[in-house]
């Protein structure tokens, strides 16, 4: 199960956190992904060579100005964010393609193509982490294998000891709004509960979604491996549904949650 959409963020590598819609990039729909099984890193022939090589080459496309060569090496969710953003820049509009706004990344004054050192720390059949190493900056890359081939879904800044906000931590100021507090509020959550019932339980979104953005309306929290979506209805903005996505998640995390990755 993957359910994603755009997460407000700022651009550049040392500060790109996306996540994830139901939409795919450069104006073409998604297709729901079947689950994925959890599989030890390596046991996946050739899968985290690809993985890294397609992480390497998005980077090199960018450096190049070459936004078609990045615009196809990145995942749907990705595209989608630097859209919203590029609209709220007033540099594109719903529906415009990827390569009009690609620009958006390599402009920005912290962008950073110089890998030092690359380490695969977990790896599933479609979803990989990366331990990046820039000249100018440390970063927890994370891949997915969408459609044949491996794509860039998001990039998190990591903290001075090599934290990557696993701890609870979603990089905002908001204190307890991230993976920590999602774990112990989700299965509290239910379809009875209003949009800001929901919000006070599992802490400021990372993003949110409306019939605006030309899709389903959604509040989701999401970074790295873990990612909860709340489903509203788009007249009174009550709860239609609830998903997680639990398939990338280790086993201390899914033992904390009891409640099904599907609720409505």
């Amino acid at each position: 199960m993957d359910v994603t959409g755009p997460r407000s963020r700022r651009w550049g590598p040392t500060a790109l956190i996306v996540a994830t819609g139901l939409l795919a990039g450069c104006g073409v729909d998604r297709e729901n992904d079947e689950p994925r099984g959890v599989a030890e890193v390596g046991t996946t022939p050739g899968s985290t060579s690809q993985a890294v090589s397609a992480y390497e080459d998005w980077l090199a496309a960018l450096a190049e100005h070459d936004a078609a060569a990045a615009c196809a090496l990145q995942a749907p969710e990705l595209t989608i964010e630097l859209r919203y953003e590029a609209i709220l820049a007033d540099r594109a509009e719903l529906g415009d393609p990827c390569t009009r706004f690609e620009a958006l990344l390599w402009e920005d004054p912290e962008f950073d193509s110089e890998i030092v050192d690359v380490e695969v720390t977990q790896e599933t059949e479609e979803d990989a982490l990366l331990e990046v190493h820039l000249a100018s900056a440390d970063l927890t890359v994370r891949m997915v294998y969408h459609r044949a081939r491996w794509r860039v879904f998001s990039s998190t800044p990591r903290s001075a000891d090599g934290s990557d906000g696993s701890d609870g931590s979603d990089g905002s100021d908001a204190p307890g709004s991230g993976p920590a507090r999602w774990l112990g509020a989700w299965c509290d959550l239910s379809p009875d509960l209003t949009r800001d019932q929901v919000v006070a339980l599992m802490g400021a979104p990372s993003g949110e979604y409306t019939v605006a953005d030309g899709g389903e309306p959604q509040l989701w929290w999401a970074q790295d491996q873990y990612d909860f979506r709340v489903y509203l209805d788009p007249v009174d903005d009550a709860v239609l549904e609830l998903v997680g996505d639990y398939d990338a998640l280790s086993a201390s995390d899914r033992a904390l949650l009891p409640c099904p990755e599907l609720r409505s």
